[in-house]
């Protein structure tokens, strides 16, 4: 018996046609969240934006750079909207190359940035119409290009601001230094490497002892060049681990478990051990039914810890910002503030907002209310907006029960 199997050719043609149209979706949807943050006012589109995508703080921005620009530049962005190839990356991609000369442009006066805004969007719709080129780069190298031939003198002020300026900035465990020169981060990369050069030939000597001693398996290779380079500058930053001296707030449950640690997460029982070994303070939580209510205004030690221990993070929806970076607020708010409220200060009525959000509540921009002591939040917003939040922290037992 012979069987006969037949399948429906895939063409390349048909792919494209299905991303196309998937993008095109996923732009238009992109675009019309856009629409929406135009209508909120502009302190407010960050939280905004943060509430609806509950993805990073950076997405965040980019949509709410991207109600800027639609905003100051209507035509293009209606223009944007209706084709259907333009994503709010696009809209991005103009704030931030117009952004670049804010401190100059704010200096030149306030009909400069107006007039700017007019001609880039010009620009990029003739630069469309002739070309047919959308590709995100190709727009925002006609924004830098049209920026350079109708403000020669501002884009030089800032060419030179950037030039005398270095900045020092920290995503996780990620440190980006901006030398401000291409000239001082050559200098600092050939110094660098050539210590990274000398680390890494003494690596490769000892690696070369260790194999010879031996028996098979032989020991780990030697470290790339990458590292080295990291290796000598946490060394001259002294930021070995036998040079810190920090605070890290960590939670174990159990002396044998895994450790949580605020702004990192969860880490393996051994280090969770470590670091309780070369602790030099410990404190052993009680139960949250033994945490009484103060008659102070601060919440106090215990009370803050759990709070921390319970939000994890920020409890504005979408923040990231680790607990013990936040300020603790009062749900309902204090008689110490508020002589018409009862909000006690309680782990029940206390929850960790970082100074942003925190602002945004108390003018009551955002307000947020629970059902159940504060594990949950519900949050109104500009707009009309809803979002719910749900403590993710270590000793919160909408995800840790027990």
């Amino acid at each position: 018996m012979t069987s006969t199997y037949t399948t429906e050719p895939t063409t390349g043609e048909s792919y494209t046609s299905l991303a196309t149209t998937y993008s095109v979706q996923i732009n238009t949807a992109e675009l019309e969240l856009v629409a929406f943050l135009m209508g909120i006012p502009d302190d407010s589109r960050l939280s905004t934006a943060q509430a609806v995508r509950r993805r990073t703080t950076r997405e965040a921005y980019r949509y709410a750079h991207a109600a800027d620009i639609a905003q100051r530049m209507p035509t293009l962005f209606s223009h944007f909207r209706d084709d259907g190839r333009y994503s709010v990356d696009h809209l991005d991609a103009i704030w931030s190359r117009i952004n670049r000369h804010a401190t100059a442009l704010h200096a030149a006066g306030a009909d400069v940035p107006q007039c700017l805004d007019a001609a880039v969007a010009l620009g990029i719709a003739n630069w469309i119409r002739t070309t047919g080129i959308t590709a995100l780069t190709a727009i925002a190298d006609v924004a830098d290009e049209v920026l350079t031939a109708v403000a020669p003198l501002i884009v030089e002020t800032t060419e030179k601001e950037e030039a005398a300026t270095v900045s020092l900035t920290r995503r996780g465990s990620r440190f980006t230094l901006d030398c401000g020169s291409e000239f001082v981060a050559d200098a600092l990369w050939s110094s660098i490497s050539s210590a990274a050069l000398d680390v890494r030939r003494e690596a490769l000597t000892d690696h070369a002892d260790q194999t010879a001693k031996t028996a098979p398996p032989s020991p780990p290779s030697p470290p790339s060049m990458s590292r080295c380079r990291g290796e000598v500058a946490l060394g001259a930053l002294g930021g070995r681990r036998d040079q810190l001296k920090v605070t890290v707030n960590t939670y174990r449950m159990r002396d044998d478990g895994p450790a949580y640690i605020l702004g990192t997460g969860w880490v393996s029982p051994a280090t969770g051990a470590e670091l309780t070994a070369i602790a030099r303070h410990i404190r052993e939580l009680p139960p949250l039914g033994q945490v009484p209510p103060t008659d102070a205004y601060r919440f106090t030690t215990v009370q803050r810890a759990h709070i921390e221990g319970r939000d994890g993070h920020c409890r504005f929806p979408g923040c990231e910002i680790p607990a013990d970076d936040c300020e603790h607020d009062h749900l309902v708010n204090s008689p110490h503030t508020d002589p018409d409220s009862d909000g006690s200060t309680s782990v029940t009525n206390g929850i960790c907002l970082c100074r942003n959000h925190h602002t945004l509540k108390t003018a009551g921009i955002w307000e947020p209310t629970t059902p159940d002591d504060a594990l949950t939040l519900h949050w109104h917003g500009p707009g009309g907006i809803r979002a719910t939040t749900v403590a993710a922290g270590p000793l919160s037992p909408a995800g840790h029960p027990g």
